[in-house]
């Protein structure tokens, strides 16, 4: 009788009866001390949630997943808070770091003006603390992140310091520490796993000059084929190190008259003596500021290549100017203000955002006066490239998939109009020819 009245009560969804056999079997799965206080929370949970005694093994065991899956990210998390131990647990040695390693959880304030937000800033902060010290690498920096398909790449930028043999290489390709093989990148796709990160080969003159021709978006494997027309002689890993190379060399500025051009060599650079960098007022224009790494060449190289063997008759340095008038430098410390798109518009951006007013206005010193204004640059070129700038903090990162910017869209040719069928033959009557008459044999 009461169970029938139970029943009655109802919703769309269940009645009474069903609810208080899933609400009882919820608290005595649970077993908690003080069931009679909680029973309305109870109530209110198994109804938000659709638990059923029926299938209470689904989501105890959904349960079981999530809290395991919880405890598996803290652990890993665990390892990138704490220091490395590289000794055993009676003799420990602590780990050191190598170099000056930049605080991003405090430049992340700055990228959140230019639209950037970077939630695991700490996380990305300590994965780096972590890679110094396993990889021995200095003047680390996190160079920013590009988007795949399935995973995206973190990417860190540094100078490798242990000695890695790469073999005999071709003359065409730059060895390491030299060229487009500079600096070394760093790849992965998990920051809580310390084994993850994988430095990305040397590169060659041929894929650099492949990767200009092509658009790919990248898998997040970096053992995955390359499928291209033109073919890229590689795999991903060759092509995401060939792209971040092609966007570091053109779009890494410094403030104007922070390096000056040395004396009979216009390819070297040396530092401003005594240089400090100048107020807020003072760099709020692309005019002020100016590209510092080199140009890559049309060959895909840093240098031209002089063989070891020329042709009989040819001097060295007359070949050398032969070869430098066909694939020209471009000149050192260019303004941003002197680059522009195709179209002829200007290929940065800059804003300046914030309080832009000057505190201690009475101090006769620029640099002493505290500014807090943002100034951001964009690169049109290279969309996902920012450049951040505020009291005396100067930073860059990139965000994006790897993509140059181009002005000429792809439209697929369309086919041919059909041509009209031929039109049929009138019918013919079938050829019978007449029977053949056996000929008689003559005597």
């Amino acid at each position: 009788m009461l169970k029938e009245k139970l029943q009655e009560i109802k919703d769309s969804n269940t009645n009474l009866y069903q609810h208080l056999n899933n609400v009882l079997t919820k608290i005595l799965l649970d077993n908690p001390k003080n069931a009679f206080e909680l029973f309305e929370d109870y109530s209110f949970q198994v109804k938000s949630s659709g638990f059923s005694f029926d299938k209470y093994n689904e989501f105890d065991n959904a349960e079981r997943t999530k809290i395991s899956m919880d405890q598996a990210i803290q652990q890993k998390t665990l390892k990138l808070v704490n220091k490395i131990n590289l000794g055993t647990d009676e003799e420990p040695q602590e780990a050191t770091q190598t170099g000056y390693l930049p605080n991003l959880t405090e430049e992340a304030y700055l990228y959140e003006w230019a639209g950037i937000g970077i939630d695991e800033n700490y996380k990305i902060f300590k994965a780096l603390s972590l890679l110094s010290v396993t990889k021995q690498a200095s003047k680390l920096r996190f160079w920013g992140k590009i988007m795949a398909r399935e995973k995206d790449y973190y990417i860190a930028e540094g100078v490798a310091n242990s000695q890695v043999e790469d073999g005999e290489l071709p003359p065409e390709v730059e060895p390491r520490g030299s060229g487009v093989n500079t600096k070394s990148y760093w790849a992965c796709t998990d920051i809580l796993n310390d084994k993850d990160w994988v430095e990305l080969p040397l590169i060659t003159p041929q894929q650099i000059n492949v990767s200009r021709q092509i658009k790919y978006m990248f898998t997040g494997n970096l053992e995955a084929d390359v499928i291209t027309n033109p073919y890229f002689f590689g795999k991903e890993k060759h092509l995401l190190k060939a792209q971040i190379v092609r966007i570091t060399q053109s779009t890494v500025i410094i403030p104007k008259g922070q390096y000056i051009l040395r004396e009979g060599e216009p390819r070297e650079i040396d530092q401003t003596p005594e240089y400090k960098l100048p107020g807020f007022h003072e760099l709020k224009t692309l005019n002020d500021w100016m590209h510092f790494n080199t140009n890559i060449l049309n060959c895909g190289r840093l240098v031209h290549l002089i063989p070891s063997e020329l042709p009989d008759g040819v001097e060295p340095d007359i070949y050398q100017k032969q070869i430098e008038a066909a694939d020209p430098f471009e000149n050192r410390l260019k303004q941003l203000s002197n680059d522009k798109l195709p179209n002829n518009k200007p290929a940065w951006k800059i804003r300046i955002v914030g309080d832009t007013t000057d505190y201690n206005p009475l101090a006769k010193d620029t640099n002493n006066k505290v500014n807090n204004g943002v100034i951001i640059i964009k690169s049109l070129v290279w969309p996902g490239l920012v450049t951040v700038y505020s009291n005396k903090v100067l930073s860059q990162l990139y965000y994006g998939y790897g993509f140059k910017a181009t002005t000429n869209h792809f439209y697929p040719k369309q086919p041919q109009q059909v041509q009209t069928e031929q039109p049929d033959l009138p019918e013919q009557p079938e050829p019978n020819f007449p029977a053949e008459v056996p000929q008689q044999q003559q005597d």
